[in-house]
């Protein structure tokens, strides 16, 4: 595990806390370490597309061209935008002002994104530049955007980096007392993924004994963050180790029966949760539920409905995911008579269905070929006056758009509206838009006036 290639390291570093790149070819990261990554033909040079920034100036730093500051209500106006000429010039400053970068900051007069903040500190990070003097000054003048869980987690990732476990300590007890969380940007300068098992072990020591001493919700979110990044990084012994040091919670299994299952490790994923019930850390219907749908995709149903049955028999109850699990797996093999009983059983446990499971069945009937009985269940939803029924005439009429049939679309949303039910708009204007190209302007211009009512009615 500890074997790596520095180019697979580089890769998967930055998969956990990732620089925006021009060209992400790790050979030229790795020989590009020393040089500045500010150059616009630099293989590091940040390209993402950030706002209106000020116009530099030599003599006095930054021109003074900010906008007025939107207040959080105006949904109108874009967010901040930072261009990233301005965002090389801040990294730059705050590298070489060594420490005395706010009176530089105050006086260019700006306002940043969080995408623009957590740009910068990773910059900082990946230079091993110290980053507390900027983050101060976002502390100052953005509070908002200071209390960010993935601000404050780079800026815990920063001081990692440069192995400044004090002002970690620092920041930690900071935000322990304004209750803020980590997560899992915090922990990418641990050694896991190029050093011996002895010498991550020690390092991931080191911080648990760090979030052990801060305790609140530094210490409990900061162990499940670690474990995630643990695992995602396929460092699962590690992430094991961590929990033996720590404490078994089934909310830290859960990140490794995910993981487990995401890479498709299926076998392993129930081993972790035999090994749950022989730990007396019983398993919930989260868990559970990674495995059962791994099982589905991989169509071992047998295998499911056995897991299910150990489920309900260690007094597990099955919630709405774990029947939508099921009808989807039969939706999408066509199956509509177990998609049905799993439903049935779904409604005999009085739990509300969720939308997505109400469209599976409309998709499995439509996709099966079986249109009538697609139409049949979904003027049943509306004899039952179930609140999803608008969305699911809109996903039928999509449907037939989508195959080719736009008449039948047309009529369904016709039919819908004369209901005085509205249609969802997207699915809406794509029929119109549709029926205009093919000639059929009199019918998009019928369908438009009938659901402009709705936006009259809506307005009086």
């Amino acid at each position: 595990m500890m074997n790596i290639s520095p180019k697979k390291l580089l890769i998967i570093r930055f998969l956990i806390n990732p620089i925006s790149l021009k060209t992400p070819n790790p050979n030229s990261l790795i020989s590009s370490v020393n040089t500045s990554i500010y150059d616009p033909n630099h293989a590091l040079y940040t390209h993402r597309c950030f706002s209106i920034g000020p116009d530099y100036n030599q003599n006095i730093g930054f021109v003074n061209t900010r906008a007025p500051k939107l207040r959080p209500t105006d949904t109108r106006n874009p967010k901040p935008y930072v261009s990233p000429k301005l965002i090389s010039q801040l990294i730059d400053m705050v590298r070489t002002s060594k420490g005395e970068c706010r009176s530089k900051l105050d006086l260019m007069d700006i306002t940043l994104s969080k995408a623009s903040i957590c740009e910068i500190i990773r910059v900082l990070s990946f230079e091993k530049v110290p980053a507390l003097r900027f983050f101060e000054w976002i502390r100052d003048n953005n509070p908002d955007l200071y209390r960010n869980a993935d601000v404050c987690s780079l800026m815990v990732d920063n001081c990692g980096w440069l192995n400044d476990y004090d002002t970690m300590r620092a920041l930690l007890k900071q935000f322990k007392h304004e209750q803020i969380c980590l997560n899992d940007k915090a922990f990418a300068f641990l050694p896991v993924l190029d050093s011996s098992k002895n010498g991550a072990m020690e390092s991931i020591s080191l911080v648990i004994r760090v979030l052990g001493e801060i305790g609140g919700s530094v210490h409990s979110s900061g162990v499940y963050a670690l474990i995630s990044m643990l695992c995602v990084t396929d460092s699962f012994e590690l992430a094991k180790y961590v929990m033996e040091v720590t404490e078994k919670k089934s909310s830290y299994y859960a990140i490794l029966v995910r993981e487990k299952c995401r890479r498709g490790c299926v076998e392993e994923a129930c081993g972790l949760i035999k090994q749950m019930r022989a730990e007396d850390c019983e398993p919930d219907s989260k868990i559970y539920n990674y495995v059962l749908s791994s099982l589905c995709k991989v169509d071992k149903v047998t295998e499911a409905l056995g897991l299910l049955e150990e489920m309900e028999e260690a007094g597990v109850d099955p919630d709405e995911i774990t029947f939508e699990i099921f009808i989807s797996y039969a939706c999408r093999l066509g199956k509509m008579e177990f998609a049905n009983e799993s439903f049935d059983r779904l409604m005999h446990t009085g739990r509300r269905p969720r939308v997505s499971t109400y469209a599976a069945i409309v998709k499995g009937y439509f996709n099966a070929g079986r249109y009538e009985e697609a139409y049949a269940y979904v003027r049943d939803i509306e004899v039952k006056r179930t609140r999803v029924v608008h969305k699911m005439f809109s996903l039928l009429a999509g449907l037939h758009q989508n195959k080719g049939d736009i008449d039948a679309a047309r009529r369904i949303l016709d039919e819908m509206m004369e209901k005085g039910l509205k249609p969802d708009f997207l699915y809406y204007a794509k029929i119109v838009n549709v029926l205009r190209r093919v000639g059929g302007k009199d019918l998009a211009r019928d369908l438009k006036n009938k659901f402009y009512k709705f936006r009259v009615e809506k307005e009086c």
